[in-house]
């Protein structure tokens, strides 16, 4: 496998897990009622990364609109965790906002030769 679709894949499982994680913590939290959007966005983000590493691990057609689609989805939840001021949202914010930029870039190097 290409070195960078490698870096990618560990870009997006990284984003799974910690997303995952930050699903948890905030469950554990007191106020969790407070932030039901970023629990709703931090599954979401924690799927489409499942879902997208398996896309682009076995070279599917559809790889590049699921790494669009996941880019998007990713972007919400690091805007949403960067909404609140704890290390561990700032934290999944910026892996968040890593995985969201790395997904773009694959996503837009249709015709480059970039990621083929």
């Amino acid at each position: 496998m290409h070195r960078d679709l490698t870096r990618l894949l560990t870009t997006i499982q990284d984003c799974e897990m910690i997303c995952e994680d930050m699903t948890s913590y905030v469950m554990r939290r007191p106020n969790f009622q407070t932030r039901i959007r970023q629990l709703e966005l931090l599954r979401d983000c924690a799927d489409i990364c499942a879902l997208t590493a398996k896309y682009i691990a076995r070279d599917s057609y559809f790889a590049r609109d699921i790494a669009e689609l996941c880019a998007d989805i990713c972007m919400a939840c690091s805007r949403e965790c960067a909404k609140f001021p704890d290390q561990p949202s700032q934290h999944c914010s910026r892996v968040c906002y890593n995985c969201a930029q790395e997904c773009e870039r694959f996503a837009m190097a249709r015709d480059a030769r970039f990621y083929s």
